[in-house]
């Protein structure tokens, strides 16, 4: 009987990690406003606070972890990391502090929701696939809607009967413990008798045999690279525009006499086609040449914008969170597979570690940008057309890869960290 890749045994348990992370983080910390709120007496602005914390602290801490894991063996990493989770959340917990509660914010529990599985999964898989990583990445990234399903209603239903010091308490001893055990069970790469199989039109060979890993490229080296400014801008890009318009959803609808009913649907509809989105990825990602699937995936999010500008009916609104759902859950996945294919698995971890400040920083750009449109002009016509434009301007940025100079290789073998 032929074996099962190990590398799909690598993409199960990242999939149970973006569920078990992002269910018991950012899905779950609208559940945590209202009671926290009300016990320290803060407004809703001050408890936004806390989810701006934990984006800068992913923002400056990733480049730092990245460039970590492309040194260091992951699963030392993601160990540490996780005890770090379940101390983060003990320390949220207990905390009558709100400066000891930001600085867990701001530091701890980022440096540990990047080591402990998103930004170390996404490295692994890069490792472990070249011919297949495009659909490895896509179905790993169904863990994350996964934990809003089913992770997130369990915190819901322990602050409903035990508080939210308790679910904070029990949530992070329960992921802890599951991240140190799927750890464990981690091999760090390839070895001889590990043959992926498949064909992929985009993807390179590897420069080295997998089993010897190449010494990652200098930090310097990457940012002076025309393709890392043209992948990470015009992808930041994008997913800023997508950010956005997902938090615009609802006012804009409830603001055109729709109901809250019908306003909220369109965040599932938006859920179920980023769900749909990413499983299309599995099936095409490998197959198609994947700088021509984000240029259309970014020029699909422009028509999002042209027809939000000129319609607001209930119909048009509901297709457009289909469609923005669809582009974000296929856009993410395909962008972390070209970059790792054009700078090689490893020096992914530094790569995707320095694409998030660029990430973060225009997104928090976007939503201010969202904010202060709405606030000046009481609509957001105006924002819909400086969306048109980002969204041109990104895939014009992914497209533009195909002409400047040559991605960074890994340099040469160096010897293999310990699994």
């Amino acid at each position: 009987m032929k074996r099962i890749y190990y590398g799909w045994y690598v993409v199960a348990i990242a999939t149970a990690v973006y569920m078990l992370m992002i269910g018991a983080t950012f899905a779950a910390f609208g559940l945590y406003v209202l009671p926290v709120s009300a016990e320290f007496n803060l407004s809703r602005a001050d408890m936004n606070t806390a989810l701006i914390l934990m984006n800068l602290g992913n923002a400056f801490l990733a480049p730092f972890i990245g460039r970590l894991l492309d040194r260091v063996p992951a699963r030392r990493i993601m160990i540490t990391c996780a005890l770090l989770m379940g101390g983060s959340f003990l320390v949220l917990g207990l905390s009558h502090s709100l400066w000891l509660s930001a600085a867990v914010l701001a530091v701890a529990l980022p440096a540990a929701y990047l080591g402990a599985g998103t930004l170390t999964m996404t490295v692994l898989i890069a490792r472990w696939f070249t011919a297949q990583r495009g659909r490895a990445m896509a179905l790993a990234a169904i863990g994350m809607s996964l934990g809003n399903i089913t992770v997130t209603p369990l915190v819901g239903m322990v602050i409903e009967n035990q508080g939210w010091r308790t679910a904070l308490l029990l949530s992070g001893g329960a992921v802890a413990t599951l991240l140190m055990v799927l750890a464990l069970v981690l091999r760090e790469r390839p070895g001889p008798g590990d043959v992926e199989g498949g064909r992929a039109a985009a993807a390179p060979a590897p420069a080295v045999h997998p089993a010897a890993p190449a010494v990652p490229a200098k930090v310097g080296a990457i940012l002076k690279a025309p393709q890392f400014w043209s992948l990470s801008l015009g992808a930041s890009l994008a997913m800023a525009v997508g950010q956005a318009l997902a938090i615009t959803l609802v006012p804009l609808a409830v603001g055109n006499g729709l109901t809250l009913i019908q306003a909220t649907s369109l965040i599932s509809v938006m859920g179920g086609a980023a769900i749909a989105g990413t499983l299309l990825l599995a099936v095409v990602a490998d197959k198609v040449d994947r700088v021509s699937l984000l240029a259309a995936l970014f020029l699909a999010g422009a028509l999002i914008n042209v027809g939000l500008h000129f319609e607001h009916s209930y119909a048009l609104l509901v297709g457009s969170a289909g469609l923005l759902g669809l582009t974000l859950g296929a856009a993410t996945p395909a962008f972390y597979a070209l970059l790792a294919d054009r700078f090689g698995a490893a020096s992914f971890g530094t790569v995707r570690g320095l694409t998030m400040p660029v990430i973060a920083g225009l997104g928090m750009i976007a939503i201010r940008l969202a904010g202060e449109v709405f606030d000046r002009t009481g609509g957001y016509e105006l924002m819909f057309s400086a969306f048109v434009v980002a969204q041109l301007v990104a895939a014009a940025l992914i497209f533009l890869t195909r002409f400047v100079s040559a991605p960074i290789v890994a340099g040469a073998p160096a010897r293999a960290a310990t699994s």
